[in-house]
């Protein structure tokens, strides 16, 4: 069998079930979990940082890729959110730079923890911006520098155009995003 970087895209069920993760100790409901977490902060972060939805679910669909290959004991998962919408906003052409995504992800653990929103000093900005360009190249090498990522958004209008159903428009629009 031929095995293409296409092919990591889906992991099988098995192999989920034993994910980097577990292997390293966390269970089912706590890994759910933080990977919850880390998709509620790429969504937190996408929207203080005014970017489109398109950006956001590419990272939060970095995020679980990542995890798939790596353990979430390893690495932490506001680091790793962090570094996925900053990887997402250059991917989907709506860059922001690190610094930016660096205090606005300070700003929402301060707001999580009701602690007064203080400036990063300088020297604790440059050790983060830093630590997450290792950490965008790691989850690029993990990854296999195979990030791109197809949304079912895109392809609704289109279909129900072929298939004369424009009706079923808001339907389908909102199963596409979960609701």
């Amino acid at each position: 069998m031929t095995y293409t970087a296409i092919d990591t895209f889906y992991p099988p069920v098995e192999r989920l079930r034993d994910s980097p993760s577990r292997r390293d100790g966390v269970d089912e409901p706590a890994e759910a979990s933080l990977r919850a977490y880390g998709c509620q902060l790429v969504q937190e972060a996408g929207i203080l940082l005014r970017l489109p939805q398109v950006v956001m679910n590419t990272g939060q669909i970095l995020l679980h890729r990542f995890y798939c290959k790596q353990s979430l004991a390893r690495f932490s998962v506001k680091r790793v959110a962090a570094t996925c919408v900053w990887l997402s906003s250059k991917l989907e052409e709506s860059p922001r730079g690190l610094e930016s995504v660096i205090r606005v992800f300070h700003r929402i653990e301060c707001r999580m923890h009701d602690a007064p929103i203080r400036h990063l000093r300088d020297s604790s900005l440059e050790e983060l911006v830093t630590d997450l360009s290792r950490l965008e190249r790691r989850v690029l090498k993990d990854l296999g520098y195979v990030c791109h990522v197809e949304h079912p958004h895109k392809f609704i209008p289109s279909y129900l155009n072929v298939l004369e159903a424009p009706e079923l428009m808001q339907v389908a629009w909102n199963l596409a995003n979960d609701r």
